[in-house]
């Protein structure tokens, strides 16, 4: 008995060794399992042959041979519902009965009617992947002392599945290869490439749909790229912050056991995209599933960021040679003299954004808005004006505006030699503006400025001429009338229509008291000129004027209304004055309007009169105002009745050692002060600030230089005649 146990244990051996010398020889895993069922059915003739793999700690019958049983249903058991020994040790029925009692598999096993059946353990490296169970509808002896040998034949077997399975990963990899080596090609776009690796991702996972999303980084959002697989979309764009993981934006990321899986594309080690894969509510992608579309995108990222970089170097190839010709346009427009409206056009197709350009005091001059960004105009006149001090600051770089509106601004400033002459608003984004645009945009301002010189010069040439001709009228006697008539004409200026003609000229004291440099003192003086002649372009664009010396001579078209004409003048101030302060507070304006003009002969003497009116209000208002001459009242008498030497003479005589006077008490304003408030002490004193008794000690020092009684009223009226002199024919100190 013993010798036929031995040997029947040496056949139990021997054959499974067989087996096991024959399982690592297959190339699948289906193979591995139909053999090992098959063999065990044969050689040991049983009823019934089963493999059970723990699937997420559950029982799963995967492969079986017998007929007449339901294992399929029967044996789909929770493995906590059993015995714990079930995965570790070789189970032998009857031999054990008494120590599985209460187990679910035990049970499951009886309703299946198997009077003996012994389980091998499928185990590797303490992983266990299962259960075979072999059984017999009839008693059959078991032999216990084999229980080891098939406890090491269970390892082999394991050895052997995980053997196959890596056989068929690696020809799985080799197909994929193989199959995106026939199907993509080098210059395949990306279009091409991600419908190709899509459909075997999808295809390979079985999933119900597959996209893939890549990074835009000017964005930072992960956009779905198309096209897709089946149906497979979150949303089309995913916005990221800098400090969130990838699993916050995707779900399941390199982590199987879920209906939705995602892996990343990775290029030297930065993420350029996702690919993304989902299944119905019960599909459950796997670890292989996983270990699979990590092997694709390893091939496939690659590819994807090659595709992309050709693409982006194609579409540079053609927006480079987009702007070479829009280089050659602008040059022709330049050169040819175009209008700024046709370069504001092709400039702003240049830089794909909005555009408006300004003069150096912000007074827009060209524009070109893109289609749905024509309020920006208005963003321009309710916003931007608001930074008009830093903007004024810019010297070389850029500005970036604040704005509520969604498209950032900037401002660029035009810069000619060492000056500033305008300022170029672009809405455009800091990601957008790369290097290609930055020189683009450099090459633009540089046309702008081109185009600004070209103008002033134009304009200075204008000018002059035009001062030229319009100063004769100013003159006492007019030479050649007829071609003064006649440009008039050309500038549409009816010379017998009524004009009024004022003069206006400006004083810049400063804080410090120290003059400035000469070169800068011309250069800030012709600054605020050209400054206050745009506003008055802008405000009324029939105005005439003409620069004569340091006076700036205005000639306005006199209405029918003279209460209009005077609201217009007081306006034409108020505008004045206040643009001139926004360029320096430290300047004073002073205008004086003159009288209405009948015919040529009578621009002269309006002309006269309007510098009267100046003279007065720059020495009755140091602080600046404004005057008519038909206001001025006794000084038009003594305009009409005087001379100037003999009203110089007048004044030496009354005002002279006052004027002389090098003490720094000013004695000349304070006898004016007094005048002007008919000798009363008590309100000259409060005017001057001084106190009474001192306001006495000047006036008995007045006297005793001009040997004069300061109660005489005929000695009084003499010395307001000679203020009154001074103010009409000396400029003062401005």
């Amino acid at each position: 008995m013993i010798d036929k146990k031995e040997k029947l244990k040496r056949n139990i051996n021997n054959h499974l060794r067989k087996m096991t010398r024959q399982l690592i020889k297959f190339d699948t895993f289906q193979e591995t399992l139909n053999y090992l069922l098959e063999s065990f059915y044969r050689e040991f003739t049983c009823d019934l042959v089963a493999v059970i793999f723990n699937e997420n700690e559950k029982l799963i019958p995967k492969a079986w041979i017998g007929e007449g049983f339901t294992i399929e249903t029967n044996l789909c058991l929770e493995l906590e519902n059993c015995s714990p020994n079930l995965l570790k040790d070789a189970l032998w029925w009857p031999n054990d009965q008494q120590d599985h009692i209460h187990c679910e598999f035990h049970n499951a096993i009886q309703r299946e009617n198997l009077s003996t059946w012994f389980t091998v353990p499928l185990k590797n490296n303490n992983k266990s992947i299962g259960l075979c169970v072999i059984g017999f509808r009839e008693y059959v002896p078991l032999v216990v002392e084999a229980e080891k040998t098939f406890a090491e034949f269970g390892h082999d077997v394991a050895v052997a599945m995980d053997l196959a399975q890596d056989k068929e990963k690696q020809k799985r990899k080799i197909k994929g290869i193989e199959w995106f080596r026939e199907n993509i090609f080098p210059g395949s776009s990306t279009e091409q490439v991600i419908e190709k690796t899509v459909f075997r991702a999808g295809k390979g996972t079985q999933a119900k749909g597959a996209s893939i999303y890549l990074f835009d980084e000017i964005n930072s959002c992960f956009t779905l790229h198309p096209p897709t697989y089946g149906i497979a979309v979150t949303a089309r764009n995913i916005a990221i912050e800098s400090n969130q993981t990838l699993d916050n934006y995707f779900p399941f990321v390199e982590k199987a056991g879920g209906n939705k899986l995602t892996i990343p594309l990775v290029v030297n080690l930065k993420t350029i995209g996702v690919i993304y894969v989902c299944g119905n509510e019960k599909h459950e992608f796997t670890e292989e599933d996983l270990d699979y579309l990590k092997f694709v995108s390893a091939f496939v990222s690659m590819q994807i960021e090659n595709a992309r970089l050709y693409k982006f170097e194609i579409e540079s190839k053609k927006r480079l040679e987009k702007i070479m010709n829009h280089h050659q346009e602008l040059v022709k427009q330049t050169v040819e003299g175009e209008d700024l409206y046709d370069i504001s056009k092709t400039i702003s197709s240049m830089l794909e954004s909005s555009i408006l350009l300004c003069d150096r005091f912000l007074n827009p001059i060209s524009y070109y808005f893109k289609e749905k960004e024509t309020s920006f105009y208005s963003l321009f006149e309710t916003e931007f004006l608001n930074q008009t001090q830093q903007i004024k600051q810019l010297k070389s770089k850029e500005l970036w505006l604040n704005t509520n509106n969604y498209v950032p601004c900037s401002v660029w400033p035009v810069v000619g030699g060492s000056e500033v002459l305008g300022y170029l608003f672009v809405w455009i984004t800091k990601e957008k503006l790369d290097r290609v645009l930055r020189l683009t945009l450099d090459y633009a301002l540089n046309v702008y400025a081109i185009e600004f010189v070209k103008q002033k010069l134009v304009l200075d040439a204008k000018e002059k001429v035009k001062e030229g001709f319009i100063n004769q009228l100013f003159e006492e006697t007019l030479e050649n009338k007829e071609k003064v008539i006649q440009y008039a004409t050309l500038i549409n200026w009816n010379l017998k229509d009524s004009h009024r003609i004022a003069t206006l000229s400006l004083s810049i004291k400063y804080d410090s008291g120290v003059e400035p440099n000469l070169v800068d003192f011309e250069n800030y003086k012709t600054r605020v000129w050209e400054y206050i002649k745009s506003t008055l372009t802008f405000i009324d664009p029939k105005l005439i004027f003409s620069k004569k010396g340091d006076e700036l001579i205005l000639v306005v078209h006199e209405g029918i209304d003279p209460g209009q004409s005077r609201n217009f003048w007081k306006r034409l101030f108020q505008q004045i004055n206040m643009e001139a302060k926004k360029e320096s507070p430290q300047t004073k304006v002073y205008l004086g309007v003159g009288g209405v003009t009948k015919g040529i002969d009578d621009y002269y003497t309006c002309y006269l009169e309007a510098g009267q009116a100046a003279n007065v209000v720059s020495n009755r208002y140091p602080e600046g105002g404004y005057a008519f001459y038909d206001d001025l009242g006794s000084y038009t008498i003594l305009n009409n009745t005087s001379d100037r030497q003999s009203a110089q003479l007048f004044i030496d005589r009354h005002l002279g050692p006052l004027l002389k006077y090098e003490n720094k008490v000013d004695l000349f304003a304070t006898l004016e002060v007094f005048l002007n408030n008919n000798g009363n002490l008590k309100s000259a004193s409060e005017q001057l600030f001084i106190h009474r008794s001192t306001l006495e000690y000047r006036l008995r020092r007045i006297s005793q230089l001009l040997q004069i009684d300061l109660e005489d009223a005929e000695a009084r009226f003499e010395l307001m005649m000679a203020y009154k002199l001074y103010s009409l024919y000396n400029p003062g100190n401005k």
